[in-house]
């Protein structure tokens, strides 16, 4: 298991918790629109987890946010609305992530598993929590 997917540092247990079982795993990054990132991370050369990076609106929730991811939906809201989580995706809000390149936005980490991955709550919200939490070290977060 990789300590870092497209140069993030995860959690190898928490990575290996969801994912299906398989002899490869590979990770390719790519940029998506608004100045987010994506890693796509394969097991078997097959979709298993993606990871993303992106600004939203400094008015938006958490929750807001979270309804424009698949897998989202009947999500369970953490205590201090930071983060959403079901079976198989979790969004994060990064605390104190900002950018001239993104004025008034905040910076959102998501974790999403494919259909062959994990279906595990408990997981998951250790999976954002701690994913989050590396994109908030990481140079994406300025």
């Amino acid at each position: 298991m990789p300590t870092s997917l497209c140069g993030t540092p995860v959690d190898p247990a928490l990575v290996k918790a969801v994912l299906p079982g398989g002899d490869s795993i590979a990770s390719a990054k790519s940029r998506l629109s608004g100045g987010a990132t994506r890693c796509d991370v394969t097991v078997d050369g097959k979709a298993a987890l993606s990871l993303t990076q992106s600004w939203w609106n400094e008015r938006d929730t958490t929750a807001m946010v979270s309804e424009g991811y698949a897998g989202m939906d009947g999500g369970t809201l953490s205590d201090d609305g930071r983060f959403v989580y079901t079976g198989k995706a979790g969004v994060g809000k990064t605390s104190s992530c900002t950018s001239p390149e993104h004025p008034e936005q905040n910076l959102y980490a998501v974790v999403q598993v494919s259909d062959s991955g994990t279906d595990d709550q408990t997981v998951m919200k250790r999976l954002i929590v701690d994913y989050t939490k590396a994109v908030e070290q990481s140079a994406a977060c300025e």
